[in-house]
């Protein structure tokens, strides 16, 4: 029997399931805390089922047109939030580079 690789949230050490397409993804606890540059809290969806990626500010309305990634701020640290392969939204750190081209950039 295969045994799922242990993960925990770079972010909270939170123990979750592993997923190797996602090898730092951060917990829904934590992609609740990202903020943008001027630390308003910031929600994400997936535009339908047949996916795309969009955001609001908590407090806001209106989802913000289909996006590619984005670029946040989570505990003053930049991540980077994109849609999952099959649906859903993901978060992981964003590490040494730049972020992927067509990145909307919230943390300035």
């Amino acid at each position: 029997m295969d045994q799922v690789p242990d993960h925990h949230c770079p972010a909270c050490g939170k123990a979750m399931e592993a997923f190797l397409r996602y090898p730092w993804h951060v917990c829904d606890d934590c992609l609740a805390r990202c903020e943008d540059a001027d630390g308003r809290r910031l929600e994400f969806t997936n535009v339908s089922v047949s996916g795309g990626l969009a955001f609001r500010r908590v407090g806001e309305t209106e989802w913000s047109a289909e996006t590619g990634p984005i670029t946040c701020l989570l505990d003053g640290r930049p991540v980077l939030v994109r849609e999952a392969r099959f649906g859903g939204v993901v978060a992981e750190p964003l590490t040494a580079g730049p972020a992927p081209r067509d990145t909307l950039n919230l943390t300035r």
